[in-house]
């Protein structure tokens, strides 16, 4: 493992020792559970859920604009920051209408821009942005 991956790997390692898994979107989900980097964690129930609406970066900002997904809940709104955050938005739904998004990390903005983050090609949420709706 080089330092990078070393790095990336303690970012994700939770308070008792066990690792923090990527961003799931593989199965029925009954809540989203959001993990910010100071390891505050935030549980929104999918029976809440209200709607998302996505903005992709304007062309031109391709190299330091970051897109973002707007999720709204009963009693929360949600703000992800991040790259290829498109690939996101099918995961909030499947095709059956099943919630299939259960967790979604931070990780380190300073990341982006590493060779072994770019070569993923999959979704990267630098900041979680969570607020009482009201």
């Amino acid at each position: 493992m080089n330092e990078l991956e070393e790095q990336l790997a303690a970012s994700r390692t939770l308070a008792d020792g066990s690792a923090m898994d990527d961003i799931d979107t593989n199965e029925a989900a009954s809540e989203l559970v959001l993990v910010k980097l100071n390891t505050k964690r935030y549980s929104l129930p999918w029976a809440h859920y209200a709607g998302a609406e996505y903005f992709p970066v304007a062309p031109g900002d391709e190299g330091a604009a970051l897109e973002r997904i707007e999720l709204s809940f009963l009693q929360r709104h949600v703000t992800l920051h991040g790259r290829n955050l498109a690939k996101l938005i099918d995961g909030i739904k499947g095709i059956t209408g099943i919630m299939r998004m259960a967790r979604v990390p931070e990780t380190p903005e300073r990341y982006l821009n590493t060779e072994h983050v770019r070569d993923m090609g999959g979704p990267i949420v630098t900041r979680i942005d969570v607020e009482p709706r009201g």
